[in-house]
């Protein structure tokens, strides 16, 4: 999305934000008048007024802050206008304005936001991986891929290609595919969740449908669930940074590179719960409790003790729900993996990345203390295979019971 795009759709939002409040809150007759009579303001002198300003501060913002996430942007925005219009009337001592009118506003401006951002990474410049090398040099939109370094070669080809493009699907070429049967080529089809095209005639015939989740609703629930949930965890998340400040010092917060959706790369945010002594790769190895790919350690003396607290109660897990404000993350899906640990996959571990991953998931609800990573793996293909609204209320309902009983490691 252009700048000057984007802030076309901002506008359009706000304006109809505004619209739509004042629909529910003054639109009965003489209301919004004595109001705002001591404004000497009617309806559209007002709109105008706050349009203007909040163009001005999003140009502000967007030239000072330089961020990849529209919902950033927009939301940044947004919380800045409101702010500022309610410093406004505080200072010339107006008490008249409809608390409901801004809750409305608020509420509708959130929903309808996260929705416009979740379209527009969908509707992104269309890209299309292939195993046939020839082919692809003669099409910019296709992306050749080395089977024989799969999937390695994938993620370092496309991680930079996907932050402005859409993988759109995997083009096929019987001819070509002498390494690989069709049968495989739909299993990474699956595990992508990307549909196969063969080209005949110049056109995209579709061969096989891939096996996904549906991406609409999914995206209605994160919505749903960040409107419900947004103020909670950033008022919790407030007072426990200023706790891990005084009581670890910085960083705040550990970042760290993860693979996301068709092999996206995003940076996954969490509380910091460990120490900054480096320890070396065969201790490494002696403290992994973890079967094949995963590390995990039970006792890592890199763990501090509001660390193990952190973890114990999974609220290390909560800065997470910034990931999801940016569409990186759901809030229930299969664990976000690291990169070294993607390379390592088998083709049956790729269903894990077929969907966006998320704060919890399945196997955290009912596998928490195993060990093995492919009953990890099949837990997720299990979720992504039965996927439906109520499992994801039942997956979160259950992570409460385990937030409750303090099983986080």
């Amino acid at each position: 999305m252009n700048r000057v795009k984007s802030f076309f759709w901002y506008l359009l939002l706000f304006n109809f934000s505004f619209i739509s409040s004042y629909s529910i809150t003054y639109f009965r007759n003489g209301t919004f008048a004595t109001n705002f009579i001591d404004l000497n303001l009617n309806e559209l002198s007002l709109l105008i007024i706050l349009n203007l300003s909040t163009s001005l501060i999003y140009y502000f913002i967007s030239f000072l802050i330089v961020s990849e996430s529209q919902v950033f942007l927009y939301l940044l925005t947004f919380t800045t206008q409101q702010l500022l219009f309610v410093f406004v009337l505080w200072l010339i001592k107006f008490t008249d304005l409809s608390r409901s009118f801004y809750l409305i506003q608020t509420i509708i401006f959130f929903i309808v936001a996260m929705l416009i951002i979740r379209t527009f990474d969908k509707n992104m410049d269309d890209i299309y991986i292939s195993f046939d090398k020839d082919l692809c040099s003669k099409n910019s939109n296709f992306i050749y891929c080395d089977y024989k370094d799969f999937p390695s070669n994938l993620l370092d080809t496309l991680t930079e290609l996907l932050k402005s493009s859409n993988l759109r699907g995997l083009i096929f070429n019987q001819s070509e595919s002498e390494d690989l049967s069709f049968h495989e080529i739909v299993e990474i089809s699956n595990y992508f969740g990307i549909n196969i095209y063969e080209i005949i005639n110049d056109k995209y015939k579709l061969v096989h449908k891939s096996t996904s989740l549906s991406t609409v609703l999914k995206n209605f629930e994160d919505v749903f669930l960040l409107t419900l949930v947004l103020p909670f965890f950033l008022f919790i998340m407030a007072p426990l940074s200023l706790v891990i400040l005084i009581f670890q010092g910085r960083p705040i917060f550990y970042t760290q590179d993860r693979v996301g959706l068709n092999g996206r790369y995003f940076r996954i945010i969490k509380f910091r719960s460990m120490n900054n002594n480096v320890i070396g790769e065969d201790e490494l190895k002696k403290l992994n409790k973890k079967s094949k790919i995963v590390f995990k350690a039970t006792k890592d003396p890199r763990i501090t003790k509001l660390g193990s607290f952190l973890r114990k109660s999974s609220l290390d897990e909560l800065p997470q729900i910034i990931n999801v404000l940016k569409n990186e993350m759901s809030f229930v899906g299969p664990r976000p993996p690291i990169i070294s640990e993607v390379k390592q996959y088998e083709l049956k571990h790729l269903k894990r990345i077929s969907v966006k991953p998320g704060i919890t998931g399945l196997w955290q609800v009912t596998l928490r203390q195993d060990n093995s990573f492919d009953r990890w793996v099949k837990k997720d293909i299990e979720y992504i295979e039965n996927w439906s609204v109520t499992l994801d209320f039942k997956i979160l309902l259950k992570t409460f019971n385990e937030i409750i009983g303090m099983t986080g490691e």
